[in-house]
């Protein structure tokens, strides 16, 4: 059952007894996975995210509402022993409260901050920031057994497996693709191998709606962290890079089409090159190798897959002209993972 907005300001006062309520809240968009709404009141506006046993945008697909868990002990964790990190234009926003069983989580108010795919300008500078983030949590916490214990959040790698890597067969064989089957195969073993124990702590769903920017002064804040995992460094840098690439090639002009691929660049040499300052065996080739199987296997999900819609290739059939330049891609990429490392050597 979804909470009303009385509910939820009755949770909040009960929860923070200093908090004093308006009586407006704002229901917030944006998200797929949670239902999310801003509080107004005393000291200041608060945001509380509520995980239903489902997929927020997608009723028809179950998952586990104890991700809300795992994302208030990622938040612990990354305002606490695992910070600070260089890198201080990176924020986590700070956890507040809690409810285990009701599944709702309250959390600090970033504000009205513009997420990375519709930020206005961006600055190729906090993609290196980004990157030298990343490349700290993921070496910070590699062998680290507080996350090990504290977020094996397993059943979201099952669900992955279940929407994502299964499908990438079944949906390039109904466009057509010769060798479907071998690349779903691909994608599929990726898959069972994320549900083996990780390497390091994993943001586990670094793409542009989870970054929100912010200009003046330079601030990018990492938000949903409900897929935090003790995973492979793979998955985070496959992630993200494959829904940059896909903001390039939908971007409406030139501008904000070097934009996205400035902050590409920028992001993916300063992990690269920190990565393998602090920890050069955490990112080997086969990270590199699974970095590109995920990206192809991502790219699927958003044009052919269960994430079309709301996002960039929304409404476009399978033969459109902007589809087939996308399934080229992931498909290329799908057979030839390794070229992922093109991104680095293209950085230098």
């Amino acid at each position: 059952m979804i909470p009303t907005s009385e509910d939820i300001i009755q949770f909040v006062t009960d929860s923070i007894p200093s908090f004093e309520a308006s009586g407006n809240v704002e229901k917030l968009s944006g998200g797929n996975l949670n239902f999310v709404w801003r509080v107004f009141g005393n000291p200041s506006p608060v945001i509380v995210k509520h995980a239903p046993p489902f997929i927020a945008a997608a009723p028809d697909i179950p998952i586990n509402p104890d991700r809300i868990i795992f994302e208030a002990t990622a938040l612990r964790l990354l305002n606490n022993e695992y910070l600070p990190f260089p890198g201080g234009h990176i924020h986590p926003p700070t956890p507040i409260h809690i409810d285990s069983e009701k599944h709702i989580l309250i959390m600090e108010d970033i504000g009205n901050v513009p997420t990375l795919d519709v930020a206005e300008q961006i600055d190729h500078k906090l993609g290196a920031q980004l990157g030298l983030y990343l490349a700290n949590l993921h070496s910070k916490s590699n062998r680290n057994e507080i996350g090990k214990q504290e977020l094996n959040n397993i059943s979201i790698q099952q669900t992955r497996l279940d929407v994502q890597y299964s499908q990438i067969a079944s949906l390039l064989a109904d466009v057509g693709i010769v060798d479907a089957e071998e690349l779903g195969k691909k994608a599929q073993e990726l898959g069972e191998k994320y549900l083996n124990p990780g390497r390091c702590l994993i943001m586990g769903d670094l793409w542009p709606r989870s970054i929100l920017v912010q200009n003046s002064p330079p601030l990018l804040y990492l938000i949903d962290w409900e897929f935090a995992h003790y995973g492979r460094p793979s998955q985070d840098i496959g992630h993200l890079m494959a829904h940059l690439h896909m903001l390039g090639h939908r971007a409406q002009d030139t501008i904000t089409k070097a934009g996205f691929q400035s902050f590409a660049s920028s992001f993916i040499q300063s992990y690269y090159t920190h990565i393998h300052s602090e920890a050069p065996s955490l990112f080997d080739a086969a990270e590199i190798h699974d970095a590109g199987v995920h990206f192809g296997a991502e790219i699927i999900a958003r044009t052919l897959g269960n994430f079309q819609s709301g996002y960039v290739y929304e409404g476009l059939g399978p033969t459109d002209s902007v589809m087939q330049e996308a399934i080229e891609t992931a498909t290329r990429y799908l057979r030839e993972p390794l070229l992922f490392k093109d991104f680095f050597i293209a950085s230098v």
